[in-house]
């Protein structure tokens, strides 16, 4: 069984979460930005795990779009969703739909994998926006580990 991970980072989060899963699976698996690869093709996997951030309540528009292009392909493949976030629970699940309605209801495992704040990485408007949200200047990382074990043992990686 072969399976892929599909994702769009803006600052680097998601794509450090892409290589942690992958280093807990027992398989090898390919990680791909599809900023990189908009044309990415679906066929020789049988799993896609998909993973995005969300910014200002959306997903990078490549993923979106890709999703949009690739629905059927997607819904014959066994899924799994992460969404990296600051916002938990009720207000960070409801992101995990932003991949699509049909694919959110067809996915094995879906998580909030946390967030990680580098203001080296952003721009004044970020800054400010996160000085407001978050009320700190300092970096953080809140990557919630247990979720991304759980998603690993929902997704059968191990």
């Amino acid at each position: 069984m072969s399976t892929v991970i599909l994702y769009a980072t803006k600052h680097g989060t998601v794509a450090k979460c892409a290589g942690i899963l992958s280093a807990k699976a027992s398989e090898n698996i390919q990680c791909v930005n599809i900023k990189d690869s908009p044309e990415f093709d679906l066929s020789p996997y049988n799993k896609v795990i998909l993973g995005a951030s969300v910014y200002v309540e959306k997903i990078q528009k490549e993923m979106s779009v890709f999703c949009k292009i690739n629905r059927e392909g997607l819904l014959e493949k066994e899924i799994g969703l992460f969404i990296c976030s600051g916002d938990t629970g009720k207000a960070g699940n409801r992101y995990l739909k932003l991949f699509g309605e049909e694919i959110y209801d067809h996915c094995t495992s879906k998580k909030l994998f946390g967030s990680e704040i580098y203001w080296t990485k952003m721009n004044p408007i970020e800054k400010f926006a996160m000085r407001v949200i978050k009320k700190s200047k300092g970096d953080s990382s809140d990557l919630e580990m247990t979720a991304i074990d759980d998603f690993v043992t929902e997704m059968k990686l191990r």
